[in-house]
């Protein structure tokens, strides 16, 4: 894997739900502005997606994945960690499956 597949992450769910094309855009232009007009605007994306991840929670409870919370989804231990593998690097990737290896012979066992 080279250095700049290594520094991308992938995006979950959420992240899709808080995002907007505009936020997007606005991402892309930080960099070309000058230096006290990023953190403004820095702040600025981050306000809106902070309001966008609220607004998924207004109303009747619902979680953010759009699941009500009388229908919980509990998860063991080696679902959690399969969720989650996909979006740590390589070295956390490692430790990861050392746990699931860790949790297959504790089930075994």
């Amino acid at each position: 894997m080279n250095e700049k597949n290594e520094n991308q992450f992938k995006l979950t769910d959420f992240d899709y739900l808080t995002a907007d094309p505009k936020l997007q855009m606005l991402k892309a232009a930080i960099p070309y502005l000058p230096v006290p007009q990023q953190r403004i605007f820095s702040l600025l994306v981050k306000v809106q997606e902070l309001q966008r991840a609220q607004s998924l929670f207004d109303g009747e409870e619902v979680s953010a994945m759009g699941l009500s919370p009388s229908t919980p989804k509990p998860a063991t231990p080696m679902q959690l960690l399969q969720v989650i593998k996909p979006y740590a690097n390589p070295k956390e990737r490692e430790m990861i499956e050392m746990l699931e290896n860790f949790q297959i012979m504790k089930e075994v066992l």
